[in-house]
Parts: C-alpha cells; sequence; structure tokens
C-alpha cells in the first residue's frame, strides 16, 4: 500500500475515532441526563404511592374511629329498617327523622375531622348499598350504589373494609370503606351499614408540593366524571377531554387548555415541556381506582401529573456539551500531528518486519505441505460444497486417483456414494459442514474400481475465507479391524466344527424369546435332537467321520427350517432348534420330516455312506416360564422319552408321564 494512502487512511481513522468518542460522550451526557430524569421519575412515582398508601390506611383508622360508635350503630341500624319499612330508596318520614337525627350526631365530629384531619367526605351507606346520609351534601341520599360503587359492593358482600382512590356521584377521591356491626341481645353481631371517609385531595398535594418542590395534579376523564360532580371542578368546558380534579400549581390550567398534557397510560412516563422559554420534566402515569385495579374496567379513569422546572439543569447540560466538544477538537488536532510523526517513524521498521514473515510464512507452508504428503492417513479439505481443496498422496493411493483427478470434485460423489443411493443432501459430510459441529463415525468409501473399503473418518469444520464454512477430512482403512471384529464375533457366538450357534449364544437367543413371549404372546416351540447310538459311529468309522455327520445333521436341519429359525449346538451330539412362532402341532410336523430326511439321507465321507438317526424331544414356550431352563428341561424329558422309546422318533412334552410308563413314539415307517 502507498505511503501516502496509509497517512491517508490513518488520519481518516483517527478522525472517525474521534467522532466516535464525541458521539460517545455527547450520548454519555444525554443518557446520564436521561438516567437523572427517570431516576426521579421513579423516585416521585413510588412516593406518591407511598403517600397514596398512607392515606389510605389514614381513611380507615378514622372509618373505624365512627364505626365503633354504639350509637352511630343504633342509628344506622333504626335507619336501615326505617327504610326498608317504608318502601326503600330515601324511605319516608321515620328514616328522615333518623338520617336527621344521625347527622346532628355526628355533626360535631365531622367539623372536627374537617379542621383536624382535612376530611372532606363522610357518607353513612345502608347494608342494601343505598345511601343514607352525605355530611358534604346532606340533601342527596337515597340512590343505589352497588351498581357503580364496587368498593361498596364487595364491603357489602364480605363485610371486609377496604380503601382506595374511586368515582362516586358527589366525590372522587381516597376512600376508606368499613363495615358497621352492631351487637345482638343474644351475643351474635349484624352487619348495619357502612362508613365512608374521604380526604381534601387539594391540600393533600399541596403539602406534597412543598416537601417534594414539585407541581402535582390529578386529572380524571369527563366520561368517568358526573354530572353532579363536573360542575364542581375546572375546567369544566365541554371541548376538552379530562378535567383537574386537584392541583398543586396554577400552570396545569394552561397546559390543558392548549393540549400540552400527554395521554394517560399504565406505566410512569417522563417527557420533556417547554413552556414559556422553560423546560419542564413532566411524570405521567394513571389514576388507577378500585374499579381499574379490580380489573372490572378496561383502563384507568384519568392521570397523575408531577412536574418540575430544569430550565437551569438543561442549560448546564448544553455548556457541560460545549467543553466536552472542545476538549475532543484540541485532542483531536494533537494526536494528528503524534500520527503523522509515528507513521514516518515506523514505515521502515514494517519494511522490515514484512520481509521477515514473509520468510517465515513462506517455511511454515513448505513444512505443512511435507506434512500432508507423509501422512498415513487420507487427509483432504472441502469447502462449503463439499468440493476437494486439497488431499494427499495417501488419500489418492486407497483410492487410485491421480491428483488431477480427484482436485475440485464433489468429494461425496467420487468417494462416499452408497448403492442404496445416499443423496448429497443427507451425507454425514454435509451435516456437519452445514452444522459446524465436528463428526466421526465409521463408513464406506469406493475406490476408482468401484470397490468399496471400509473407514474411521473424522470430520473437522473449519472457517473459509469468505467467511464460509470448510472442513478438514481425515480417514483410515480399517478393513483389517472389521475382519478382526467379525472374526472374533464369529468364535464367541458360533460352534467352531457344525457353523450352529455355540450353547452360550443360543441360550441367549432363547432367552430374548422367552422376554417376547411374555410381553406378546403368541406361539413358540423348542425341539431338543440328539443322534441316535452316536458313539458307534465314532468307534465305526472315527471321529473325524462322527465330526462329518455332525455336519451333515446341521446342514440338514438348515435346509428343513426357515431362516427364522435358530439351531444351536448343545454339547456333543445334542442340539436345539428354537422355531419362533410355531405351536406344539407345527412343532411336531417339522420335528418327523427332519427326522425322516436325516434318515433317509445318509452322510457321506470318503466316498462312505453313513446312516444316522435322530431323536426328537418337543415341547412349547409358555407364559410362565421365568429362564430358559425350564423349556430346556421339559424339552429334554420329551427327548429322554423318546429315548426310552426305542430311539429315532419324536415325543412331545406330556407332564403326566412316568418312566416306568412311557408311550409308543411314532416311528417311521
Amino acid at each position: 500500500m502507498p505511503y501516502r494512502l496509509i497517512v491517508l487512511l490513518s488520519s481518516a481513522v483517527l478522525a472517525v475515532a474521534f467522532a466516535v468518542i464525541g458521539r460517545f460522550l455527547y450520548w454519555q451526557t444525554a443518557k446520564y441526563s436521561e438516567i437523572e430524569l427517570a431516576e426521579n421519575s421513579d423516585k416521585f412515582h413510588s412516593i406518591y404511592a407511598i403517600q397514596n398508601e398512607v392515606l389510605a390506611r389514614h381513611t380507615q383508622a378514622l372509618a373505624y374511629s365512627i364505626a365503633s360508635n354504639a350509637e352511630i350503630q343504633r342509628l344506622l341500624d333504626e335507619g336501615s329498617a326505617a327504610v326498608r319499612a317504608e318502601g326503600g330508596n330515601g324511605g319516608g318520614v321515620h328514616a328522615a327523622r333518623v338520617r336527621d337525627e344521625l347527622q346532628e350526631y355526628v355533626k360535631q365530629q365531622w367539623n372536627n375531622l374537617h379542621m383536624q384531619y382535612e376530611v372532606e367526605y363522610m357518607h353513612f351507606v345502608l347494608p342494601s348499598g343505598v345511601s343514607f346520609l352525605r355530611m358534604n351534601t346532606p340533601s342527596y341520599f337515597g340512590d343505589d350504589l352497588l351498581s357503580t360503587r364496587p368498593m361498596l359492593s364487595d364491603t357489602v358482600e364480605d363485610h371486609s373494609p377496604r380503601s382506595g382512590f374511586e368515582i362516586g356521584q358527589t366525590y372522587a377521591g381516597l376512600r376508606g370503606v368499613v363495615p358497621v356491626v352492631r351487637a345482638s341481645p343474644g351475643g351474635n353481631e349484624r352487619f348495619v351499614g357502612m362508613v365512608e371517609i374521604g380526604f381534601d385531595l387539594n391540600k393533600q398535594i399541596e403539602q406534597l408540593d412543598k416537601q417534594l418542590d414539585i407541581g402535582i395534579a390529578l386529572l380524571l376523564s369527563r366520561e368517568h366524571v358526573s354530572n353532579v360532580m363536573r360542575e364542581s371542578y375546572q375546567p369544566a368546558t365541554s371541548i376538552q377531554k379530562n378535567i383537574i380534579l386537584a392541583a398543586s400549581r396554577p400552570e396545569v390550567n394552561d397546559w390543558l387548555k392548549d393540549d400540552l398534557l400527554p395521554e394517560s397510560k399504565r406505566t410512569p412516563q417522563t417527557r420533556i415541556l417547554v413552556w414559556q422559554e422553560k423546560q419542564f420534566q413532566l411524570i405521567s402515569f394513571a389514576l388507577d381506582d378500585y374499579r381499574s385495579q379490580s380489573g372490572t374496567q378496561s383502563g384507568p379513569p384519568g392521570t397523575v401529573l408531577l412536574w418540575r422546572d430544569i430550565t437551569l439543569q438543561s442549560k448546564r447540560l448544553e455548556a457541560e456539551r460545549t467543553a466536552k466538544f472542545l476538549s475532543i477538537f484540541v485532542g483531536y488536532v494533537i494526536a494528528q500531528f503524534g500520527l503523522l510523526v509515528l507513521v514516518r517513524i515506523f514505515r521502515r521498521a514494517w519494511e522490515r518486519r514484512l520481509k521477515q514473515n514473509t520468510a517465515t510464512i513462506e517455511n511454515l507452508s513448505q513444512r505443512n505441505a511435507l506434512l500432508l504428503d507423509t501422512a498415513a492417513n487420507g487427509i483432504c479439505g472441502i469447502d462449503h460444497n463439499g468440493h476437494i481443496t486439497f488431499i494427499n498422496r495417501a488419500a489418492l493411493a486407497m483410492h487410485g486417483y491421480q491428483l488431477e483427478e480427484a482436485m475440485g470434485k464433489n468429494l461425496h460423489s467420487l468417494f462416499h456414494h452408497h448403492d442404496s443411493g445416499k443423496q448429497l443432501e443427507n451425507c454425514p459430510l454435509m451435516h456437519a459442514l452445514n452444522a459446524g459441529k465436528a463428526y466421526e463415525s465409521e463408513e464406506w468409501f469406493f475406490r476408482r474400481d468401484g470397490s468399496c473399503f471400509p473407514v474411521k473418518m473424522t470430520i473437522t469444520p473449519v472457517c473459509g475465507q469468505d467467511s464460509e464454512n470448510c472442513a478438514a477430512v481425515v480417514f483410515h482403512d480399517i478393513t483389517e479391524q472389521r475382519n478382526r471384529q467379525e472374526a472374533l464375533l464369529q468364535l464367541a457366538t458360533t460352534d467352531s466344527l457344525t457353523g450352529s450357534s455355540n450353547r452360550r449364544h443360543f441360550l441367549d437367543q432363547l432367552e430374548a424369546e422367552l422376554s417376547r413371549h411374555r410381553r406378546h404372546g403368541g406361539s413358540a416351540s423348542l425341539l431338543m435332537a440328539d443322534l441316535d447310538f452316536f458313539k458307534r459311529i465314532n468307534d465305526e468309522y472315527g471321529h473325524a467321520a462322527g465330526d462329518a455327520v455332525l455336519s451333515h445333521f446341521v446342514h440338514t436341519v438348515r435346509q428343513t427350517v426357515r431362516r427364522s429359525d435358530i439351531i444351536g449346538r448343545l454339547g456333543g451330539e445334542e442340539f436345539a432348534i428354537l422355531l419362533p412362532g410355531v405351536g406344539i402341532n407345527g412343532a411336531r410336523e417339522l420335528a418327523e420330516r427332519l427326522r425322516n430326511i436325516f434318515e433317509r439321507t445318509p452322510a457321506k465321507v470318503n466316498n462312505i455312506l453313513i446312516p444316522a438317526t435322530v431323536s426328537i424331544g418337543i415341547s412349547d414356550l409358555r407364559m410362565e416360564d421365568e429362564t430358559a431352563d425350564a423349556v430346556l428341561h421339559r424339552a429334554d424329558e420329551a427327548l429322554y422319552s423318546a429315548k426310552e422309546a426305542g430311539r429315532n422318533c419324536t415325543m412331545i412334552y406330556d407332564p403326566n408321564w412316568q418312566r416306568s410308563n412311557l408311550p409308543k413314539a411314532d416311528t417311521a415307517p
């Protein structure tokens, strides 16, 4: 790369770096400001929530002080009875007299609570949910509240105290509702009504304003406010969506008129409002009432709005940003000068190191090529499409190809295709390549002449220069290993003389069939066969001839039974034949056929025909057989019976046999 281009690129990189640093510092300053605003939002929201919780408990405590008065309990009980007797709603003359008596009785207490605790609302409700007396609006009574006041309806249902924000016909605010109970002469308590207490929210938020130095306003949606209450709050123009329930500072009236306030949302939201050359942080969140908290309405009825003047804070932030920008610019000029000096100093050093590194890479490449070509294992590389990118001599020798015949060819099509039609997309090579995970398995590879041989193969995916997957494939011929394994398996499971299963392998097969039989049922039988007078054959013709007779018998069995049937040599001239899926009658037919064929086809040894016969015992496999010993024992008993009955016959096991009274066997004609 030309020296001038290096200088230009370095300068550009430095400029970008300082621009990124400046952007980061600018973002960091703004982020700190946002974090501070968010922390203030969370803090004020938490303080407001805690204040509401304290006030809610306070309303309940004051309501309890009213509800515990015995005279009030008596008057509410009497008023409830009068209203029922006089037709409900507000009642008649008697109910009015009780109402006046109750109002006069609690008048002094109402005035004290209003002056001392800033209580704005005191309400007495009958057990039926009908308003009996509102101390703030005594002339408004007799309305049924259960359909519009969930807090009251829930208290009527379970007689439990409640508190929370709720909007009524004449008052919206924080309420505490407690049940009023009266003791009966028998000692039981009766529910005779409810007492509600509510605070003056304007005074409460004014106190919170002084403590935190923030403006607070409670806004209600017009559709949630009754006509009676709507006229009591400002502004009351019909074009505005909200009315102000309470506010600690006057500017919120102008914001509401100019439609500058945010929409109500459930979670706290913060935004910056520029108004009259000042900046304000507005924090808004949902004003939940008892109905919205309990899920009986779709959304909150209003908004809580908190705000504070952040004009000075914004000016300090802007001054801080300007100072950081100037510092970054001065730093960039100094760094640019230093960069030019350093590039000039290190230019010659770079050239010397480049020559040294080039020589080192060439030496390493030559060593790698030598190691690759002298490796005993076959090694090749494939790209993301499975095409060969390099291959060593050992791999070419195994497959019989020349280098030019293999390079660029698809490895699966060249070496790894199967007679079963395995497609490229199903090839484990491509699966490992696409998954980016190492894979090791035993596979079959093909030579150029079409012959195949087993290999142990390892695929190691690596990342290519173009960010595409490639892989190194290492393999070696395991033909000798496979042959040794097969020979060992043959020795472990096969009788070396006759080629039938040896005793151990046959017993394993019998145990497996017994397990299958117990699980699934069906039919299966076992034949126990013993060559008659075999010792005579050995004595007369020699042991080599005897071995030939044993092999001839196994050959006869294989020609007679099915491929799924299993024959095993249990020892000497004794054999067992397992017949899965064959009942006792079918087993007897097969045994007779085998006996007749073996009797009619003597073994030929050195042009000498050696006749022999066989005795066979038969037993079926039973559900109660827990081990192979049980069925072997029965078949052995049947074989013994066949021997006792004269040999060259078949016997089916019978539990009623006695050795002294054996049945006559069926023999060949």
